[in-house]
């Protein structure tokens, strides 16, 4: 069988040139969500300078074109997957950046290696910018990931860091709000980039385990999940009705996958 691969063009890239992605089966594969946030490191590349850390990298897509912006120094990419990591070196060296860039096997952030262990170490408090496109978690509300990732960041971002988040317009302002209050040194700032509205396919497995994750959660009296009403264009549908209306209906809910940008301050209030 032919190389899995995805071809991105300069023209899609604003400046930062064409971009080839290897994604064999058993490998990460780009979803529309990594193509925003893709979009929004092609759209902000202002906002990214010096080293960085590239969270649940993937095989690389979110590193590789930020270490294609000339004042970008470093990245590191954080990888549970074996297989990912290997990948994704291929395509720092397809893409020309292997000399700015280091993959890490690790969960979150603590690599499974003495020797990573210690390189993570001595990024502390050394890191300009974090990139992060994570899935849904599991066991919750499907947003811890993003919790796991600010928690953590605060350890390795300099003062006046960066992080760019995806997070898909169904989880709502409230959780993003949640995020600012839990870690009271991050701020929201604004969008960086957005998907068109697209459907929240659930003939994907995945993504329906996803919506009844979410409706769960809302039966539990957990913070209500946001889905535009396909019906009305000035309301919107909650998890548990979204999924009422799929089973009725067979009609996927609508979302957009987005980027946010939040400001890091060491010292809260300051």
């Amino acid at each position: 069988m032919p190389e899995e691969r995805t071809r991105l063009l300069a023209e899609e890239l604003n400046g930062l040139g064409e971009l080839t992605f290897l994604h064999p089966p058993g490998t990460f594969a780009l979803t529309p969500a990594s193509m925003t946030a893709l979009h929004a490191i092609a759209q902000n590349q202002n906002l990214l300078s010096g080293s960085g850390l590239d969270w649940g990298t993937g095989v690389g897509c979110l590193a590789i074109a930020a270490c294609r912006i000339p004042s970008v120094t470093c990245v590191t990419g954080l990888e549970i997957s074996a297989a990912n990591v290997v990948i994704a070196w291929e395509n720092a060296r397809l893409n020309g950046v292997a000399e700015k860039i280091e993959f890490v096997e690790a969960d979150s952030y603590q690599p499974t290696s003495t020797e990573h262990k210690n390189r993570m170490a001595s990024l502390r408090g050394k890191i300009d910018f974090l990139i992060a496109n994570p899935p849904s978690s599991e066991a919750d509300d499907g947003f811890g990931y993003r919790r796991a990732i600010l928690r953590g960041a605060c350890e390795f971002l300099r003062d006046g860091g960066v992080v760019f988040l995806s997070v898909s317009f169904q989880y709502g302002p409230d959780r993003v709000r949640d995020l600012c209050a839990r870690f009271p040194q991050f701020s929201f700032r604004r969008v960086l980039a957005a998907s068109a509205w697209m459907p929240f396919d659930l003939a994907r497995p995945d993504l329906l385990a996803c919506l009844k994750l979410y409706a769960e959660e809302e039966g539990k009296g957990g913070t209500p999940y946001v889905f535009p009403d396909r019906k009305n264009d000035r309301t919107f549908l909650n998890a548990r009705t979204a999924l009422a209306r799929f089973f009725e209906t067979g009609e996927s809910p609508l979302t957009k996958w987005q980027s946010l940008l939040f400001d890091f301050r060491s010292h809260a209030g300051d």
